[in-house]
């Protein structure tokens, strides 16, 4: 499949319920594929399929997988409080991914696989920005589980010939509904918050630096990447190329909101346990072979997600409870 050929393509979205899931799910669509999403939680109201179920359900995998999907997007995964349980996290961050390469190898060898892994597979950066030939030591289960999924996928793909390509996302960010805790992802966690007139904290005085990358930049190099032939087994970093410190993003999300404010707090030592320092993603090699560059600006991204969060907390507001299928018909309307 070459790349960013998607119309008439049919396409799996593994965790197609998420964050990513979405909005991957959306720009699918627009490019004319017939998609399918595959996770636990209920699915979409737009136009496509969605089976529920668990990627750790080996047999329920492969029920779909012998429908041979032109790509597959494993966007499913456990994180935060739930990757803190390294058995957890185990079985369904590394081994839902085997589950998905077995099923790829045995029934539909043909199948461009695009594997979503973290920037936190290196650890504490040593240099930056931060290549992809950088040392990987990774600080928690769930970044261990996420580097042994590239293993994995390398492995497969030398041994079997699978066709996959793994991208290290740095902390996309973007509209989205938000959640009620900080645990899966800290930007939108922190631009809901502010949005609502309250008060984040900021870990030590928030200089460490972070590369936000905004969540359409984000799927445009998930869409590039996957089943092009120059990024066949490759692995890369997909992120600003910028490094932001914690503050400056707050303080940018105070602007944008007109609202909200922020204090200072001591690290708790849970946090500092896991706290990798800088970072920011040397992005040239995905620009190189599959000529992505991430074209929103951080001021202008944090305005668009300030601004569909206020869309989407208005309609919530207007009705007296939600399920999980209104709350992604919510969120597809961002």
């Amino acid at each position: 499949m070459k790349a960013a050929g998607y119309a008439g393509r049919s396409v799996l979205v593994t965790g197609g319920t998420g964050f990513i899931g979405q909005h991957l799910v959306r720009r699918l669509i627009d490019d004319g594929a017939r998609v399918v999403t595959f996770a636990r939680g209920a699915g979409h109201a737009a136009a496509i399929e969605h089976v529920r179920g668990d990627v750790r359900d080996a047999q329920a995998i492969v029920r779909l997988i012998e429908r041979r999907f032109d790509a597959v997007f494993h966007l499913a995964g456990a994180s935060g409080q739930d990757a803190l349980d390294g058995e957890e996290s185990r079985a369904i961050n590394r081994d839902g991914l085997i589950n998905v390469l077995e099923g790829i190898r045995r029934h539909s060898p043909d199948t461009s696989l695009c594997f979503a892994s973290s920037r936190l597979v290196y650890g504490r950066s040593q240099y930056l920005p931060v290549d992809e030939d950088h040392p990987e030591l990774p600080l928690s289960a769930y970044a261990w589980d996420k580097r042994d999924g590239e293993a994995y996928c390398a492995y497969y793909g030398a041994r079997w010939g699978i066709r996959a390509v793994a991208v290290r996302l740095s902390n996309p960010y973007g509209p989205h509904l938000a959640a009620g805790h900080r645990r899966y992802n800290i930007a939108n966690w922190m631009i809901g918050q502010l949005c609502h007139g309250k008060t984040v904290s900021v870990y030590g005085r928030g200089e460490q630096l972070r590369d936000y990358v905004y969540i359409d930049d984000a799927v445009q190099a998930l869409v590039l990447a996957t089943g092009s032939e120059p990024a066949c087994g490759v692995v890369f970093n997909v992120g600003s190329g910028v490094g932001t410190p914690l503050i400056d993003f707050v303080r940018a999300g105070i602007l944008a909101a007109g609202a909200g404010s922020f204090e200072f707090q001591r690290w708790p030592e849970t946090a500092l346990g896991v706290e990798t320092g800088d970072y920011v993603a040397n992005i040239e090699r995905v620009r190189a072979h599959v000529g992505w560059s991430p074209r929103v600006s951080l001021m202008e991204g944090i305005t668009r997600a300030v601004a569909a969060q206020r869309r989407l907390a208005g309609r919530v507001r207007r009705v007296a409870a939600i399920d999980e299928v209104d709350r992604e018909e919510f969120e597809a309307a961002a």
